[in-house]
């Protein structure tokens, strides 16, 4: 095999890994770059291409095991992904059952009944906010009225 070959192939699998990575940031392809590098380095030292493709492969892998869960964590923190129920936030709706210090209320929202809590008591058939959303639960407060002139 031709040795000028095995520099364009690890001078390639970085370039690709990292042009792959840089547009998907799905952390696919992050772990073949310090695996090209070394065995670039490798290639450099005057190793044999069968070494370095082992090394290859075996930097890759350790890197993925050791640090995917870490590095998921990390592009992830603050970030809270968006679900259909979000879009119930800061909706109003009418109180179908009473919230008390001894039970929770309910609401009905696009058909579909919700257990509902609130930091204060609140009377069956006031219009609430529903502001947050816990589990299975919604917390709501009471829409205070305004009058109109």
């Amino acid at each position: 095999m031709d040795i000028t070959f095995m520099l364009y192939i690890w001078i390639g699998v970085v370039c690709a890994a990292a042009l792959i990575e840089a547009l998907t940031m799905q952390l696919v392809s992050v772990w073949f770059i310090p695996g090209g590098l070394v065995s670039l380095i490798l290639f450099f030292c005057g190793v044999g291409y069968e070494i370095q493709i082992i090394v290859f492969f075996a930097v890759s892998l350790i890197m993925m095991i050791a640090l995917r869960k870490f590095c998921i964590k990390w592009l992830r923190k603050g970030k809270q992904e968006a679900t259909n129920a979000d879009a119930l936030l800061n909706q109003q709706t009418k109180l179908l059952k009473a919230i008390t210090s001894e039970q929770n209320g309910e609401v009905k929202f696009n058909g579909i009944i919700w257990t509902a809590v609130a930091d204060t008591e609140i009377a069956e058939g006031e219009i609430v906010c529903i502001k947050e959303i816990q589990g299975n639960k919604l917390v709501v407060s009471k829409v205070e009225k305004t009058e109109t002139n």
